[in-house]
């Protein structure tokens, strides 16, 4: 299957602008307000969709958590409620899908601690975002989330046998930033009958999966748009909606828990969400 990557979007200097914008609100506090404001109680959101889908073997929870963006407005112990609440959900599987960084591999170390503390019965899996291919030390940042019990897939799926028939998570790599997209190798471990959930960075592999009637892909990258006003919501990528049909695949664009550029978010707010997969 031909699948085009998507080219780059920013110039160097558009991306400088925006770091520059970025470190002044960070020497003003910027991360402590973020998380006050969009990760705490009663702020973060928790959204909840449902799928219900024909013959699947049993209730299934998924808990999707995305674009973390550790750095300037994400550090150690901001996650600490998001994780309270997964917990809380207890999810039978939980998709992390990708933007672990900002700018640098090193500010992964800033989330790892709470990272670690997610547990799902089925597993915790995982690909990588645009972000997180920056100096090439993805291999590094795989190895990293490994050795907390996430596993990252990479252009790979994972078959996993539920009481009456089979899960397929398939993970790609991003559209934008890896040298090598292989949605068939991905798709390696299907059987005939087979249920295929997956895991995409970038929400335009969608139309793709919907070709090889997939159940869902869940997808992150565009932030809701962050801040959902005229003109602004063009500055960063384009966002297809929450909840979008593309025949038998639906696809689910997480509005992420990080945020770059600025510590804020306008109509497009933080959040956790819970797929809930209901046989009929």
């Amino acid at each position: 299957m031909d699948i085009r990557q998507a080219p780059r979007r920013h110039s160097l200097a558009r991306r400088t602008l925006v770091r520059s914008v970025e470190l002044a609100c960070c020497a003003l506090g910027g991360r402590a307000w973020y998380r006050t404001r969009f990760l705490g109680p009663g702020r973060l959101v928790e959204r909840h969709e449902t799928l219900r889908i024909r013959a699947f073997p049993r209730a299934l929870r998924v808990a999707q958590l995305s674009d973390f963006h550790a750095g300037s407005f994400l550090g150690p112990g901001d996650l600490k409620h998001a994780i309270e609440r997964v917990g809380a959900l207890a999810p039978d599987l939980i998709a992390l899908t990708g933007d672990f960084i900002t700018h640098a591999p090193r500010e992964l170390e800033r989330v790892l601690d709470d990272l670690a503390l997610l547990r799902a019965p089925l597993g915790v899996f995982a690909v990588l975002g645009n972000h997180d291919y920056r100096g090439r030390q993805d291999p590094w940042i795989v190895a990293q989330l490994a050795a907390r019990g996430v596993r990252t897939l990479r252009n790979e799926g994972v078959r996993l046998e539920l009481a009456g028939g089979a899960l397929c998570v398939i993970g790609v790599e991003d559209l934008e930033e890896s040298k090598r997209l292989d949605f068939e190798a991905a798709r390696a471990c299907v059987r005939a009958g087979d249920f295929e959930l997956v895991l995409s960075h970038h929400p335009a592999l969608a139309s793709h999966a919907a070709r090889e009637r997939c159940v869902a892909v869940l997808s992150g990258h565009t932030h809701g748009t962050q801040l959902d006003l005229p003109l602004l919501r063009r500055a960063g990528p384009a966002h297809p909606g929450l909840r979008v049909p593309f025949g038998p695949t639906t696809l689910i664009v997480s509005r992420g828990l990080g945020a770059i550029g600025l510590p804020l978010r306008w109509g497009a707010p933080a959040e956790v969400v819970i797929v809930n997969v209901e046989p009929v």
